[in-house]
């Protein structure tokens, strides 16, 4: 861990209308440990100490993603203004800036790292490090060059990587983590200290949102897995593992359990032993047996009955039709049959060759419909993106609509596009117009057979009628029970084969919950209260009750995520077995905020590995109460082995000063800080006034 013990910030500027006027601004803010406040109006500038703090250490990009001075204010790099003591404000122009941070780690080890902002060189990837406090003369022969933003500067085994000197510093080792694409990479230190760092755009409005991934499978799991410490203790890692694959197999046998039971419902059907909790399950499966709930028996027994009565009334069919039938009708009724047979498979190709006929113009039309949206942009001179285009022009599969990054296409690009689908078009509509005239001369042969088909079965019932033969013999009750019977064979067949299959999938779910639970035993089971986790839960809801939360039951609500999702160990709120939200989408926007407050200084506190300390900048959002901000200050006071920075407006808006609608005091947060004082607790009082940028000397 590590202390910012001094920020300076040094600015070179000449006057706007007078050049040769030189002169030396900047700021000079020295920290504590424990809580230090830094305090000035909305317009003081208190975003650019921050955005310069956090450009000394390297870690610019967790303010706007942007490496560099991209994300500096233009007081430091270009220009401001500044108004003179005796009321008159000018224009200054920035010749040369830098700026100095002075850090200390827990092995009482003190090193000053500068970074230039504004030089002749614009060596703004060059740290230079001195291992003594600042002063005023330090030569940059007495220091040493290390490199950012580039390659190996996370690299131990060599001395030129700033990040991998940090983290010497500050004891934080750099661990391999997996990666998309890729089958490992590091945890950067740019991502370790996101937990360092609550952002006033983005960071009040989720949990890491200013996370830098780097290709990181779920950053923000790896992060508090890192800070907690949880993947260097083994037996933890592995009985945690195995608690959430149990926890997966049980979802996955209720999901099974339930699916099946509705499946059999649904067919008249049910199931007896099969339990929905599989710690209840005691049958062995393969001894379940299905049974038809109208009938009260077995699904064997009933097929069985059924397929008897099928063959009663086919063989009552099949005699009176055959019986007395001479060979001359015998002959006649196989040709009907076998033609009636050969006719179905006509139809069933016909409907084949409609349906490719169909897809064919599908094709052909969204062809065309992507033609004419090419032809439109090419008659437009904005920015053209991959977005206007629907379907790929090759293969004709659907764009994602959730595409994150926009391409820019050329108009070269766009008339490659447009000629390959159209010379795909050219391919396309010559095969439809040969499918139609085909199914055209189908249609008409299709009349032709059918014609052919009635006159052979009024032949059939001709001949019948001489040789005494009743074609149907079976009553109009008994043909619907036929058809009845032999309908509900072949759905049960196709019940017990599905249901098969389910037994089966249950049965690998069964055993593979079996092994993990003799897995766990073998480690020995950790109690719940036992574990990291449940401990960091325990201290967030004491801070939460602490800065008055009120949306959501804090014990029996409040819960970090379980399983292994982007969301894991992050705050969520649970109503009931099946039914969680994130917590910031069931609290009001005052109360996320206090989790936020909550989460940041649990980690803060509780973590085994963490940079040591946080910065807040702007804390009071959405009207909080000043009681709220009260206990934060508190909180952060009684912190002293850390370190808490909070950039605060000296007037933020509050719930009480919002409805009183009264004229305010003059700086609230002063008033705040000296009820923590007057509890004697200590805390680093640091007044901007009136700007942040302000005059060295003469």
């Amino acid at each position: 861990m590590m202390r910012i013990d001094k920020l300076e910030i040094s600015i070179e500027a000449r006057a706007y209308n007078d050049h040769s006027d030189i002169r030396h601004f900047g700021r000079v803010l020295d920290f504590a440990s424990g809580l230090n406040l830094v305090v000035g109006d909305n317009t003081s500038g208190k975003t650019t100490l921050v955005e310069c703090l956090f450009y000394a250490l390297g870690m610019e990009e967790l303010i706007e993603g942007k490496p560099c001075d991209k994300t500096l204010d233009k007081a430091v790099k270009s220009q401001f203004l500044y108004m003179e003591p005796n009321g008159n404000q000018h224009e200054w122009l920035v010749k040369e800036s830098f700026v100095r941070i002075q850090l200390s780690n827990t092995n009482e080890e003190t090193i000053t790292v500068k970074r230039k902002i504004v030089s002749d060189d614009k060596q703004q990837n060059k740290m230079y490090v001195w291992k003594s406090p600042i002063m005023e003369n330090m030569e940059h022969r007495d220091c040493r060059e290390y490199y950012i933003h580039n390659r190996d500067d996370h690299n131990t085994e060599h001395n030129e990587g700033f990040y991998a000197l940090l983290a010497e510093f500050t004891d934080l080792p750099i661990i391999s983590v997996p990666a998309r694409n890729t089958d490992k990479t590091i945890l950067y230190m740019q991502t370790v200290f996101t937990a360092s760092y609550i952002e006033q755009k983005r960071g009040w409005s989720d949990f890491f949102a200013n996370i830098r991934s780097y290709n990181i499978i779920n950053p923000k799991q790896k992060l508090v897995e890192y800070l907690m410490g949880y993947e260097t203790n083994t037996d933890l890692v592995n009985s945690i593992g195995l608690k959430e694959k149990r926890k997966q197999f049980e979802k996955q046998w209720d999901t099974k359990v339930t699916a099946v039971k509705n499946y059999l419902a649904y067919n008249d059907l049910y199931i007896d032993g099969l339990e929905t909790e599989i710690k209840q399950q005691k049958i062995e499966l393969d001894e379940l047996r299905i049974a038809v709930r109208s009938e009260s028996v077995e699904i064997d027994t009933y097929i069985e009955t059924l397929k008897q009565r099928i063959q009663e009334l086919e063989n009552k069919q099949k005699s009176s039709q055959e019986g007395n039938g001479s060979e001359q009708y015998l002959a006649v009724l196989k040709r009907y049959e076998q033609h009636t047979e050969e006719y179905k498979n006509y139809c069933i190709e016909l409907v084949t060759e409609a349906d490719k006929l169909d897809n064919i113009r599908e094709q052909i039309n969204y062809i065309e419909s992507e033609m004419k949206r090419y032809d439109s942009l090419r008659k437009v001179n904005n920015i053209i993106t991959t977005l206007d285009v629907k379907i790929c022009p090759t293969c004709h599969q659907h764009l994602p609509s959730d595409i994150s990054s926009q391409t820019a296409l050329t108009l070269s690009q766009i008339q490659d596009s447009r000629n390959m689908l159209s010379m795909q078009r050219s391919f396309l509509v010559p095969m439809k117009k040969r499918l139609e005239a085909a199914l055209k001369n189908k249609e008409l042969n299709k009349l032709y057979l059918d014609k052919q088909l009635r006159k052979e079965e009024v032949e059939v019932k001709m001949m019948a009628s001489q040789s005494n033969i009743n074609l149907y013999p079976l009553s109009t009750n008994e043909q619907f029970e036929l058809v009845d019977c032999k309908t509900k064979v072949a759905t049960l067949d196709e019940v017990e084969l599905h249901i098969k299959e389910q037994i089966e999938l249950l049965a690998r779910i069964k055993k593979g919950h079996q092994q993990v639970c003799d897995k766990i035993k073998e480690l020995g089971d950790i109690e719940e209260g036992d574990l990291p986790t449940a401990k960091m839960l325990s201290a967030f809801r004491k801070l939460l009750r602490k800065f008055n939360y009120t949306s959501n039951n804090i014990t029996n609500e409040v819960f970090f995520k379980e399983e292994n999702t982007t969301y894991k160990y992050l705050p969520v709120i649970k109503h009931g077995e099946n039914n969680e939200e994130e917590i910031r989408a069931d609290s009001s926007a005052s109360d996320f905020i206090r989790s936020i407050w909550a989460y940041y200084l649990t980690l803060l506190t509780d973590s085994k590995r963490h940079p040591g300390f946080l910065v807040m900048d702007e804390p009071c959002q959405h009207s909080m109460k000043e009681a709220s901000l009260t206990h934060l200050f508190e909180e952060c006071a009684s912190i002293t082995d850390k370190q808490t920075i909070l950039f605060c407006s000296s007037q933020p808006k509050t719930e009480e000063n919002e409805e009183e609608k009264e004229e305010m005091s003059s700086n609230l947060i002063e008033e705040l800080s000296n009820i923590v004082k007057d509890k004697g607790l200590n805390l680093n009082y640091i007044e901007i006034d009136p700007k942040a940028i302000t005059l060295i000397d003469n």
